[in-house]
């Protein structure tokens, strides 16, 4: 996704990347996320990756950075742990309540 893509897309779309970073051109992503241009983006992957800390992408408000986990390893138990997680964080977000597991700058809240 370059700018002039990236431009086409509807002022209230959501932009979701689960696939490989360098998909989205990070530099025209950021300008257009400045210009309102987008409604929000999902990044599961980033360019680079990860993601430094000093990326201006961590604090748009209309960002939601996951730790690069959207594709099921088969690891024994990792569903059974994170489907809890994230039916809890669904019912807390229709619900208007902090999320669990926030990690701001490597933080986590």
């Amino acid at each position: 996704m370059n700018e002039e893509r990236l431009r086409l897309m509807k002022p209230d779309a959501v932009l979701v990347n689960a696939g490989r970073g360098d998909s989205i051109d990070a530099d025209a992503l950021k300008t257009v996320l400045r210009e309102g241009l987008l409604g929000g983006v999902g990044l599961d992957v980033t360019d680079p990756e990860p993601l430094p800390p000093e990326d201006e992408l961590w604090d748009v408000e209309r960002v939601i950075i996951t730790p690069h986990a959207a594709g099921y390893s088969g690891m024994e138990g990792v569903m059974e742990r994170i489907l809890p997680i994230l039916l809890e964080n669904l019912r807390r977000y229709a619900d208007g309540l902090p999320l669990m597991h926030v990690v701001r700058e490597g933080i986590r809240e």
